[in-house]
């Protein structure tokens, strides 16, 4: 491996001319971050699952007052 000049956090493959990393922490630091996120977009999803249940079952009591409420009125309470 060849050492850039100036660098201390890469090196050039002198076979593929291909510039590589050699900053471990830089790496655990992308792989922990790609972690976060994807643990963010979990919970988003979840929490979004739940507020569509939430909001159904909302709804499906609304419609059993509303059923109720006729069904009293129709008995001329």
């Amino acid at each position: 491996m060849e050492i850039i000049e100036g660098r201390t956090d890469i090196v050039k493959d002198p076979k593929t001319g291909a510039v590589i990393s050699i900053d471990s922490d830089a790496h655990k630091a992308a792989v922990e971050s790609a972690r976060a996120r994807e643990s963010a977009k979990d919970q988003l999803t979840t929490n979004t699952n739940d507020i569509n249940s939430i909001k159904e079952e909302l709804s499906d009591i609304k419609n059993m007052m509303r059923q109720l409420l006729g069904s009293m009125n129709d008995d001329g309470r």
